[in-house]
Order: C-alpha cells, then structure tokens, then sequence
C-alpha cells in the first residue's frame, strides 16, 4: 500500500505528544473497501484501542460519503481517558453519521465478561505493536502505553474479541512482525486462537499484517 493517504477525511484532533501514523487511516480505508457491499444498517460496532478514534471515525466517513449503511452504534474502547477530549472533538468534525458514537474507557480486559458476549457485528482494532521488553521504552508513560502491550496482552485482546465478536461477526486486526525480537506473531496469535477464532491474512499495511477475523463455526 501506498505511503500516502490519497483519501482525505478530516482533520483529527489528537495529543501532541503522540501522533497517529498512515496505519490507522490505511487500516480504515481497506476495512471500508473489504466490507461495501455489507449492510450495516442496524448494527453495532467496536473499535479496540481506540485512541482518539481515527480508525472507527474514518471507515464511519468512507461509508457516509458512499452512501451506505453505518452500524446504529459504534462504541471506541480506549484505556487512557486523555483521549476522551479529542475524541469528543473529533465526533464534532466528523458531523452528522446516524450512528451513536461512544468513547469507553475501559481496558480490553472488560471485553470477557459475560455481559459482553456476542454483542458486536463489526470490530476494528490497531493495537500496539510491541511487547514489553522489545524496543527502548520512552520517558512518557502515555507513548509506551500506546506503543507496547503494558496495560494487557495479545492473548487477552483476542480472547475478548472472541467473547464479544457476534456468531456471523467479521472483525479486522493489524499486528506487527517481530521476527527480529525472535517472536512469530502471526503463530502465536493463531496459538491463542486455535478453536475460536479464524484468523486470516488479508493483507500487509506498510509492512503490518492485516487480520480478518470470524469465529470458528
């Protein structure tokens, strides 16, 4: 995939201190064209790791814009409550969508419990990319959280997309190759999942592996 987004939505409102990358606007542009000929209408949605809601909002942008459907409800989880002020801001500048957009700050733990289970038609996620240990850490606790699985780990986001992913759900994932830190991603990810969730390579996004995600039948 290109290096340059060659489709513009808004201005985003995000922290200074940590800047999105191309990965989230890519990762909503290929979600949008994977799923156009899905109906939405009536449904709900989750967006993992939200931040300040950038891959939720831009992929609820690429439908509006097409004229499709878009979810009745689409939740963005997000562990640090920073993000909540930009995320207000940018449901502002998204503009009207007909979907009920709520920020959650809750860590993705809170995704196995009994009440959220086979609630969500579509989940979106770009989580961390790096474990713990891997890479130098910053001084800034608000980057590393960003940066690395520190509040929980890869087996406890995908076990939490499992519980919450609908039976006929689809989800989509980005995950990070870390062959140099003598970690494959992609089999542990598929070692966790084994028996529940089908996990399908789509696609790479500048240099990331792109997930589809389905529950096993």
């Amino acid at each position: 995939m290109a290096s340059i987004n060659s489709h513009f939505t808004f201005n985003y409102s995000q922290p200074i201190e940590y800047r999105l990358s191309h990965d989230s606007v890519f990762l909503a542009r290929e979600i949008f064209e994977r799923l156009s000929a899905l109906d939405l209408a009536g449904k709900r949605g989750l967006d993992i790791c939200a931040g300040s809601g950038i891959v939720g909002m831009d992929f609820l942008f690429h439908r509006r814009a097409a004229g499709q459907s878009v979810p009745e409800i689409f939740d963005f989880l997000e562990v640090q409550e920073i993000y909540n002020g930009h995320f207000s801001l940018n449901c502002d500048r998204l503009g009207p969508i007909g979907t009920n957009l709520n920020f959650l700050c809750r860590n993705y733990d809170t995704l196995t419990a009994a009440e959220n289970a086979n609630v969500f038609d579509l989940i979106v996620c770009n989580p961390p990319y790096f474990m713990p240990g891997q890479g130098k850490l910053s001084p800034s606790e608000f980057k590393n959280r960003c940066r690395f699985f520190i509040d929980s780990d890869l087996q406890s986001l995908l076990a939490g997309v499992y519980n919450c992913l609908k039976p006929d759900g689809i989800g989509f994932m980005t995950l990070r190759e870390l062959a140099e830190h003598g970690l494959d991603i992609l089999a542990e990810a598929r070692n966790f999942s084994e028996n529940k969730l089908q996990l399908e390579e789509v696609g790479i996004i500048r240099g990331t592996h792109l997930l589809k995600l389905t529950k096993v039948k």
